[in-house]
């Protein structure tokens, strides 16, 4: 038995798992690993429980090391509460590094530590970005979250300190 015969099974194995691979959507971003002392929790519930889209379908870079701890679909929002779908993440960089990032990555964009940064498809754009733009909004976890909430946080992600908001248009 040749070698190329060895190999031959394996070649076409390689070949079919990427054949079989493309189309294949990637998630926007990963979940947390849930603690189990913290599996029971309202963030470890909807980091859970969010339905995390494909990232072609997003438009935007994800924060690399960021995970996702809530998504909301235009469709789950509340009555009379129209917006862009949106996706919230934590990362364990601060929060200059993630300025940067998005800097680099969407040319034009501006930082801003953003107390609300949400599109209000009634009245058109709320002096923040318009629905057609890529959007990422960030908070200081030290500046947004209580003190209870952080503490969780950083179990679903150890030294989380920048949450992360990627709004995007719906319908792509």
């Amino acid at each position: 038995m040749k070698l190329n015969d060895c190999l031959r099974p394996f070649v076409v194995g390689l070949f079919l798992l990427g054949y079989f691979s493309v189309g294949v959507a990637a998630p926007f971003a990963p979940r947390p690993t849930i603690p189990a002392d913290i599996a029971d929790t309202y963030l470890a519930k909807s980091a859970r429980d969010s339905l995390i889209p494909d990232a072609q379908r997003v438009g935007i870079p994800t924060y690399p090391g960021a995970v996702v701890i809530r998504t909301f679909a235009v469709g789950e929002r509340p009555p009379k509460y129209e917006g862009l779908p949106l996706i919230e993440l934590i990362s364990a960089d601060d929060y200059d590094t993630v300025v940067a990032f998005y800097k680099k990555v969407l040319p034009g964009w501006a930082d801003a530590e953003m107390l609300s940064a949400y599109y209000f498809a009634q009245h058109g754009n709320i002096n923040f970005f318009k629905p057609e733009e890529p959007h990422v909004g960030m908070h200081k976890l030290e500046n947004y979250y209580r003190e209870g909430d952080k503490k969780q946080l950083r179990k679903l992600l150890p030294g989380a300190q920048t949450l992360i908001k990627v709004f995007y248009a719906r319908g792509k």
